[in-house]
């Protein structure tokens, strides 16, 4: 297998598979053209809020999202939170979660955070598990809606 390049998405990744892979999650494909390039605009304005992906042959197959928060806490610390890790179900078993998510986890201390958060569901914690995350507390939700 060829090697995944693991980095920062870049606006003509939309049309390269990135959204496509985040269907995986909740389908997005069908999303508007100018509305996500739109919304990629605002995300990159934002050097606190990372997407990074994996691509193989000139296909996105992966993604992870990392949000980065100031806290009065700890001295100011910051907290890096991961949301939406997503592998193209043709692409799953072959690691690529893994090497986004040690890339991910990589810039999120040399960002300076003192720890890096995440929610799952009980079927992906070994997942987490094996790259280092321990179970820590519990998620609660209110949805707005």
């Amino acid at each position: 297998m060829t090697e995944p390049i693991i980095r920062i998405l870049k606006k003509d990744d939309l049309q390269k598979g990135f959204l496509s892979t985040l269907d995986s999650l909740r389908e997005t494909s069908t999303i508007d053209k100018k509305k996500a390039e739109d919304i990629f605009e605002r995300i990159n304005s934002n050097p606190n809020h990372i997407i990074v992906v994996a691509e193989l042959d000139e296909k996105i197959v992966g993604a992870t999202t990392l949000l980065i928060e100031q806290k009065f806490i700890h001295d100011g610390g910051l907290v890096g939170h991961i949301e939406d890790v997503v592998v193209d179900k043709k692409f799953q078993g072959q690691n690529i979660g893994a090497k986004i998510m040690n890339y991910l986890l990589n810039v999120a201390k040399e960002a300076g955070c003192y720890k890096t958060i995440l929610d799952c569901t009980d079927d992906v914690k070994p997942f987490y598990e094996k790259l280092g995350f321990k179970h820590v507390a519990n998620e609660l939700r209110f949805d707005h809606n």
